[in-house]
């Protein structure tokens, strides 16, 4: 098969959706399918609507013997203008009217997201896929790759790690917009079951959790990690990795800081990734207790010090109100140790509160540092919810999800 993966961004950028896609196309290129991977040359999300934003400069490169095409966003005046500053002000208007599900409205609303990248569009037209295959809504890849699909009478798949915890998609537009594809990837059955209630019809969607890979994930060395940080064996390592921002609960954990250390001010807390403005903003306001803080950027996905970070953590924490799913969980697991996250969107489906990890409320950094607490005061449950997520994910490798969404392209092109 000839199969064409579009994206908003791709590696070097990071997040779960990139990371989904990556895998993927790595995966199916071993078993003889000839993929692409079109996206923008972003490489941080500011860069949708911000000319300043960091960009991956090559336009075409190898990447793992995959072949990736990045395109740059456009910001000249019409469009781009009308997109950035005058668009919003029509929205309201369009949702008092009742006008979202009419075209081109609908279309139109998520071109605003972004990325504009009319030259992916192009490329995707002269390109001869059989299955075309978009991430992570509500970007406007998706809709660029659908269109293309139904001019080109090619089949089209969208995974779009739909965060229905977060109001920004509470959006009658994107629904519509989803039924619109041949198939729909959700990473869990509350992901699945939103859909359906919000309008995505029921025949469309196949339900895939997402994967590890167990052998790159288990090199990390714990006794490395302290040494390179100067840490001792009896201090507590709790562990944060992801966008540093309100929504994935970053800033909850910096708040949690304070209460944790009052019991354990020996503890490290560990955070990992890019960091937004709100961030650096409560970071300055820690004071004292930045001595506590092991703060590290944008680290690579099977890099040394990550793999070190996941495997001298004493647990780890991610209260995000923004995960289809949470594959940092999964990685904590494998290396059995404890995780807490947020009772809200899909996370309860993906931890079993008290059974293989702790839910507390989105953005309650009070009863997150309580749970935080709980766990480095009690080994014993530490270890047996660590152990329990670990028996748990023996199958979620990315090998079982690139099968599964194997056989769905195979269908699809059979029907």
């Amino acid at each position: 098969m000839h199969l064409a993966h579009v994206s908003p961004r791709y590696f070097p950028a990071i997040s779960g959706s990139e990371f989904y896609i990556e895998e993927l196309s790595e995966i199916l290129q071993q078993r003889n399918h000839k993929v692409k991977v079109f996206c923008s040359n972003a490489l941080d999300f500011n860069v949708f609507g911000n000319f300043r934003g960091k960009k991956v400069e090559e336009t075409h490169s190898k990447i793992n013997n995959i072949d990736i095409f990045r395109y740059p966003i456009k910001y000249f005046p019409g469009i781009s203008l009308f997109i950035n500053n005058t668009y919003p002000s029509y929205k309201k208007v369009l949702k008092q009217l009742n006008l979202w599900h009419i075209f081109p409205f609908n279309y139109l609303n998520i071109l605003t997201n972004g990325p504009f990248t009319p030259e992916l569009w192009l490329q995707l037209m002269r390109d001869q896929p059989d299955i075309i295959h978009s991430v992570c809504m509500p970007f406007a890849t998706n809709l660029f790759a659908l269109i293309v699909g139904k001019l080109k009478k090619v089949p089209t798949i969208c995974t779009p790690f739909f965060h229905f915890g977060n109001p920004r998609y509470n959006n009658p537009t994107y629904i519509g917009f989803l039924n619109q594809f041949d198939r729909i990837l959700t990473c869990s059955q509350s992901e699945s079951q939103y859909l359906i209630m919000n309008g995505v019809k029921k025949e469309k969607i196949r339900r895939i959790h997402m994967g590890i890979n167990p052998e790159k994930l288990l090199r990390g060395k714990a006794k490395r990690f302290r040494r390179q940080f100067n840490l001792d064996d009896d201090q507590k390592l709790i562990l944060f990795c992801g966008y540093k921002n309100f929504e994935k609960g970053a800033i909850s954990v910096l708040l949690s800081m304070k209460h944790v250390i009052d019991k354990f001010p020996n503890c490290r807390f560990i955070l990992i990734g890019p960091a937004s403005t709100t961030f650096n903003r409560a970071k300055k306001k820690l004071g004292d207790l930045r001595k506590n803080l092991i703060n590290l950027g944008v680290v690579p996905y099977y890099s040394k010090l990550k793999l070190d970070a996941f495997s001298a953590q004493d647990l780890y924490v991610m209260p995000s109100r923004t995960d289809a799913f949470g594959i940092a969980f999964l990685e904590a697991w494998i290396n059995k140790k404890p995780v807490i996250g947020a009772k809200i969107g899909a996370t309860p489906e993906i931890i079993k509160n008290r059974e293989d990890g702790l839910l507390v409320p989105f953005h309650s950094p009070l009863k997150l540092a309580e749970a935080i607490c709980y766990l480095l005061e009690n080994e014993e449950e530490s270890r047996r919810l660590g152990e329990n997520g670990y028996q748990k994910i023996q199958n979620y490798t990315w090998e079982n999800v690139a099968t599964k969404v194997e056989r769905i392209y195979q269908e699809l092109i059979q029907h």
